[in-house]
């Protein structure tokens, strides 16, 4: 297995047709087995003298110990702080924990884990100001190398600016040996891609959105790769997950390029987070971020399967915008994500999702469009080629095998309008007074 690096996706910095000066914040990606043993000269080009490593009881077993002995015996003096639960959650109470055992005579901040240790270490390097390295113990999530931190802040599932890791190190000795969950929580994060790319243009196409198709490569090519390789997931297949781990540090620079998050979460993610945000309120089951992700994404494929076979109706749009509830939409938010709604709220009545005007506005750009949206929703895999992809890997392909209820994914798909200011497809069937017809049609309960 070779070094592999953000040359991956060719270029590094430079100025991009979209309009964008394109720079990768991850300054070295190393991919390869073995990589572990080239921490202490990743320090050492980064100025470290001291080292503040943050792990929790899982990811210590899995890397966090061998890290600790590796800075021991390269003669580098280090503060460990191993969060002591079974289940850490990045919320206000985990990363203040962190900063208040912080040891300010640190220089650097090594983070050994996946998504929750990375989130909160790209905080707390963000406010210490201090280079940060992540080691990955699974390529399970997209957020290696973004430099922004998905965390829970008073209840609600929000993205935070912090600090991009300088390094990633992917040691595919301990990647391989992750438990086989997180691997295929990898795959189901990179093939939402799908999702999240065609919703990007068709935002460009109804809102003129931002759109950059350097970067909608970059994530397509990564993604086509790892397609390439599912069959390998299931027997821990090096190539395989060196396919994983490259689409989760890739779509985290094609983000940074991009400066929004458009290129690499879509509706599907929504379907996750409303999940995580029943979780936390009422203690109803979920499971990883990726896996719910993949879900979420076949989910998906069949709402665009049927809007395909729509012809939007000025009429029908008008009457159904003019007929919705909002307070009643509001009371059925609070009574199904609890305090966690109250944010997203705000977010809605802040970008004037349900302002008869703008609604106008957008349904006719629709209508006018109406081809160019089916031409990018065809771009889409069909649901039996996904479904063979998920069977290739072993990946759970429907609610009911993690535990969640129809009736949860139904309101997963409701509620996804709403998570952010981002243009998606439950916004898509709203604007065209489609939305309860589809669900009914896709999630019946």
């Amino acid at each position: 297995m070779g070094n592999t690096s953000i040359e991956l996706i060719g270029r590094g910095e430079y100025m991009c047709e979209c309009g964008k000066m394109h720079r990768p914040l991850v300054k070295k990606t190393i991919i390869k087995e073995g990589a572990l043993m080239e921490l202490p000269e990743v320090i050492k080009e980064f100025g470290g003298t001291k080292i503040f490593v943050l792990d929790d009881k899982n990811t210590h077993a899995a890397a966090g110990e061998k890290v600790c002995l590796i800075l021991k015996e390269a003669g580098i003096p280090y503060t460990l702080f191993t969060i002591d639960c079974d289940r850490t959650e990045p919320d206000e109470h985990a990363v203040g924990s962190v900063m208040l055992h912080f040891d300010e005579h640190c220089d650097m901040v090594v983070g050994v884990g996946s998504g929750v240790i990375n989130d909160i270490g790209k905080i707390v390097a963000n406010i210490a100001r201090r280079p940060y390295t992540i080691v990955g113990t699974a390529p399970s999530m997209d957020g290696y190398a973004a430099g922004t931190s998905s965390v829970i802040r008073d209840n609600l599932k929000v993205s935070v600016n912090s600090k991009c890791p300088d390094v990633v190190i992917g040691d595919l000795d301990v990647l391989a040996n992750s438990p086989i969950n997180m691997i295929r929580s990898g795959l189901g994060d990179m093939i939402a891609k799908y999702i999240s790319i065609c919703e990007w243009k068709i935002s460009k196409i109804i809102n003129d959105e931002y759109y950059c198709e350097d970067t909608a490569d970059i994530i397509m090519q990564a993604l086509m790769k790892l397609v390439d390789n599912a069959a390998g997931v299931t027997s821990r297949d090096k190539e395989a997950v060196t396919a994983v781990m490259e689409g989760m540090v890739l779509s985290g620079i094609g983000a940074n390029y991009a400066g929004v998050s458009r290129p690499v979460s879509g509706m599907e993610h929504y379907f996750s987070h409303i999940w995580d945000m029943r979780m936390i309120e009422f203690g109803t089951p979920w499971d990883l971020h990726g896996v719910q992700c993949g879900i979420g994404t076949l989910d998906c494929i069949k709402v665009y399967d049927k809007i395909r076979n729509i012809t939007p109706s000025r009429e029908k749009a008008l009457a159904y915008v003019e007929s919705f509830d909002n307070d009643k939409w509001n009371e059925y938010l609070r009574k199904n994500l609890g305090k966690g709604a109250e944010q997203m709220i705000k977010t809605a009545t802040a970008i004037k999702m349900y302002d008869k005007d703008l609604h106008r506005e957008r349904l006719e750009k629709i209508i006018a469009h109406w081809d160019e949206i089916i031409a990018v929703i065809n771009e889409l895999p069909s649901y039996e080629e996904l479904e063979k992809v998920f069977d290739l890997a072993g990946a759970p392909k429907y609610v009911e095998d993690i535990g969640i209820t129809k009736e949860e994914e139904r309101m997963a798909f409701l509620m996804s309008k709403d998570i952010r200011d981002k243009y998606i497809g439950s916004r898509l069937l709203l604007d065209i007074g489609e939305l309860d017809n589809v669900a009914d049609e896709v999630f019946p309960v």
